[in-house]
């Protein structure tokens, strides 16, 4: 959730873009239960993590604090998460635009991969929020984003890429 200290307010990413991008999926019919899928998601994602090479990092903390005021009322903001991972100073032969840093979140799902069409909202926000704080961090003219799903019964992957 979230934790007020001495003019602070602690918000986690994820907390933060699930109130903003209220919504979900009712959908039950892969017949996991919470704790098994959690699992399974953790799983798969140390798997996909340790194939990524010596240009990844795992597992990134991320966090910023921002000030904030409304009606004479000072405080500051920091919001935290971890980064699934970071692909770091990627040498590319396209054009001097394309980032070369990457923000990667990775997730999990029991859904056929072709049924999705596009990142779900509230995870590309997620990723977003990394991106963003790692490029303000870092200075970077731009940054990428990488949506990775994997489908856990096959362990198949499907990317979507987005430059920012």
């Amino acid at each position: 959730m979230f934790e007020i200290k001495e003019n602070t307010i602690k918000i986690s990413v994820r907390t933060l873009v699930e109130f903003i991008l209220r919504g979900g999926d009712i959908d039950t019919s892969s017949g996991r239960q919470a704790p098994e899928a959690m699992q399974e998601g953790s799983r798969i994602h140390r798997k996909i993590q340790k194939r990524m090479g010596s240009h990844y990092q795992a597992e990134v903390p991320l966090s910023i604090t921002v000030p904030i005021s409304a009606q004479g009322l000072e405080l500051n903001l920091t919001i935290e998460g971890r980064a699934d991972g970071i692909f770091d100073n990627i040498a590319t032969d396209k054009t001097e635009e394309d980032p070369k840093v990457y923000i990667d979140e990775i997730k999990g799902v029991y859904r056929e991969l072709s049924s999705i069409k596009e990142p779900v909202p509230v995870h590309l926000a997620q990723a977003k929020c990394y991106a963003y704080i790692h490029l303000i961090q870092k200075d970077l003219p731009r940054i990428g984003v990488r949506m990775t799903y994997c489908n856990i019964e096959t362990e198949s992957l499907l990317y979507f890429d987005e430059t920012f």
